[in-house]
């Protein structure tokens, strides 16, 4: 026997096919994902995908360091515009979008600690970046119900050499029900990573949600950068995938507590000495002596109020009726 006979032909079907190509694109993709820094006063994107008419972008909408439960912590909050020309065939009817946070470079070991031969609980524990709190964590928009009529028939012929036969229908209707829904959840272990789940209302069939918002508060290491990326994948109606190809790996540093120069966007060019501390510009130095400012403390801010994804999802107009109001340097 020839050995292209004993060789084996795999076949897939075009949609399946389609899913191994964008699976192992999306692989090589993310080993490539440029790094930037954050910078506060730019929608950074954080991913992009696009299929014929068909395309999404998700830029970073707000960052806030502060404190969560006596830890530094970060929120960020982030939003993907899903964008068709056509509602029908090329709308987006489910969408996955995983955030993923790494340590960059973890602090270094003690030399002292290295010689030790103290067993300590605390060697293992984990210091890294470490998701505390998300949102949304599930959202469920209005109940749409439809019915649904479906025709049995069938025909028996009277004779095995044919000629008359006996023959009836069937008409069956049933209720069907739909909403809009997105469910995020907590993966990996540690809790490094959270994904979200969206589905368009099958009833309707008017697309997924086109403006959702997302919040995560990430526990963090003071002054140890750490780093998140973005995995967006989109199926439009006809059963095309869209992954998200292009953005960046967004690199986030905490500011040094005590001495140091933080923007003031409301202070005018003059020169001021107040308690503690001196001014001149939009440059505040702060004297080592004077008591701190108290961090924000991320564990009492509302998510829903920054994120709207519960208001919009139930309101009047529903999905598309307008996206979430939170600006760029809103304040918290």
């Amino acid at each position: 026997m020839d050995e292209e006979d004993e060789s084996a032909d795999l076949v897939f079907s075009v949609e399946e096919d389609l899913n191994r190509k964008d699976q192992l694109f999306s692989f090589r993709k993310d080993q490539q994902l440029p790094t930037k820094t954050y910078h506060a006063k730019e929608q950074q994107l954080l991913q992009e995908g696009k299929l014929g008419s068909s395309e999404f972008s998700a830029r970073l909408r707000k960052v806030v360091f502060g404190e969560y439960q006596d830890e530094s912590a970060c929120l960020i909050l982030f939003r993907v515009d899903f964008a068709t020309v056509k509602k029908g065939w090329f709308r987006f009817r489910n969408a996955t979008v995983e955030a993923e946070f790494e340590q960059v470079a973890p602090p270094a070991a003690d030399d002292a600690d290295k010689d030790s031969d103290d067993d300590d609980d605390d060697d293992d524990e984990y210091r890294g970046p470490l998701i505390r709190k998300f949102y949304p964590e599930l959202v469920r928009g209005h109940i749409s119900s439809a019915a649904e009529t479906y025709g049995l028939g069938f025909e028996v012929p009277l004779s095995p050499t044919g000629g008359a036969a006996i023959s009836a229908a069937y008409k069956i209707t049933s209720p069907r029900e739909g909403l809009h829904l997105v469910h995020g959840r907590l993966m990996g272990n540690p809790e490094t990573r959270v994904k979200w789940t969206m589905n368009e209302n099958e009833v309707s069939k008017g697309g997924i949600y086109e403006q959702p918002t997302f919040a995560v508060v990430v526990r963090h290491v003071q002054e140890q950068p750490f780093a998140m990326c973005l995995k967006i994948k989109a199926t439009t109606y006809g059963g095309l995938p869209v992954t998200g190809k292009g953005g960046s790996r967004i690199l986030f540093k905490s500011s040094k507590k005590g001495n140091q120069a933080t923007e003031n966007k409301t202070a005018k060019p003059t020169t001021r000495l107040t308690a503690g501390s001196f001014e001149v510009g939009s440059q505040k130095w702060t004297s080592s002596n004077a008591e701190p400012e108290a961090p924000e403390n991320l564990a009492a801010v509302d998510l829903e109020s920054l994120t709207k994804m519960k208001a919009d999802l139930l309101s009047e107009q529903g999905p598309g009726g307008g996206g979430p109001s939170v600006g760029l340097f809103d304040e918290i």
